[in-house]
C-alpha cells in the first residue's frame, strides 16, 4: 500500500518537477497546455523552473519568461486575486528592469514593461495619472523601434485599446494593431499554433469586436478558435454563448 501511495503521489507531482533536458519548446508547450486547460495560476511553478534553467538563459528564453509573468499577472488581476497578482508583478517588474538594462534598445522588453505598468495601474488605479504617461511612452517607443514585430504590435494594441482616450488610448488603432499582430504570427504557425499568446490574441480580437457590438465578427472569431482549439472550453462555454445572447438582445 505504501508503494502504491508513493507512486500516486509521484504521478501528481511529476508535472511540477523540473524537466531534465527540457528545451524552451518544452516549456512553451507546458504553458500552452495549462492555458488551454484553464490552469494559468499553475504557470508560476513553470516560470520559476524556467528562470532557474540555464537553457532558458537566452534572449528568446527571457522573452518567454517575462511574457509568461505578464500573462499570469493579467489572469490573476482578471480573477480578482490581487495579493497573488501583486506578488508575481513584483517579480516580473524586477525581471523587466534587469532585461531592459541588459538590452536597452529591445522593442519587446519595452513593450512588455509598458504592459506590466498597465497591470500595476489596474491594481492601483489612483496611480494612473503618474504612471500612464511613462507607460504610453514606453509602448510608443517599442512600436517605433519594431512595428513589424508581432509581440510589439500586440502589446502596443493592448495599451491603445484599454487606455482611456484622455490618456492617449485609441480603440480602433488598438484593434488594427491586433490584426497586424495576427497576420505576422500566422506567418510562423510552426511556432505560434501552440503558443498561448497567439490563442490569447485571437480571443482578444473576438472580445474587442464583442465590446464594439460587432457580434457577427466576434462570433466568427470565436468559431475559428473553437475549430482550431476544441479543448479550450472557455470560448465554447463562456464567450460564444455570451456573444450569441448579446446579438439576440440587440435585435
Amino acid at each position: 500500500m505504501k508503494r502504491i501511495a508513493y507512486l500516486m503521489l509521484l504521478c501528481v507531482a511529476l508535472p511540477f518537477l523540473p524537466a531534465r533536458g527540457a528545451s524552451l519548446t518544452d516549456y512553451r508547450e507546458r504553458l500552452y497546455d495549462l492555458f488551454i486547460a484553464q490552469k494559468i495560476p499553475q504557470w508560476g511553478t513553470v516560470l520559476s523552473q524556467m528562470s532557474a534553467d540555464k537553457t532558458c538563459d537566452t534572449l528568446d528564453g527571457q522573452y518567454e519568461i517575462l511574457c509568461g509573468y505578464y500573462g499570469l499577472v493579467g489572469h490573476l488581476v482578471d480573477k480578482k486575486r490581487k495579493d497573488e497578482a501583486q506578488a508575481y508583478l513584483k517579480t516580473a517588474l524586477a525581471l523587466s528592469e534587469k532585461y531592459r538594462k541588459q538590452y536597452p534598445h529591445d522593442a519587446r522588453f519595452k513593450a512588455l514593461h509598458a504592459n506590466l505598468v498597465g497591470l500595476k495601474i489596474a491594481l492601483s488605479p489612483l496611480r494612473a495619472t503618474t504612471l500612464a504617461p511613462g507607460m504610453l511612452s514606453s509602448a510608443r517607443e517599442a512600436y517605433k523601434i519594431d512595428a513589424g514585430d508581432s509581440w510589439v504590435s500586440l502589446l502596443y494594441g493592448n495599451i491603445l485599446f484599454y487606455m482611456p482616450g484622455v490618456f492617449g488610448g485609441d480603440k480602433e488603432k488598438g484593434l488594427a494593431c491586433y490584426q497586424s499582430a495576427r497576420r505576422e504570427m500566422e506567418k510562423n504557425m510552426s511556432v505560434n499554433s501552440h503558443h498561448w499568446l497567439y490563442v490569447q490574441l485571437l480571443v482578444t480580437i473576438g472580445v474587442v469586436n464583442e465590446r464594439n457590438e460587432r457580434y457577427e465578427q466576434a462570433l466568427a472569431m470565436y468559431k475559428t478558435i473553437m475549430d482550431k482549439y476544441p479543448d479550450y472550453a472557455f470560448v465554447r462555454n463562456v464567450l460564444y454563448p455570451r456573444a450569441q445572447k448579446a446579438m439576440r438582445e440587440k435585435r
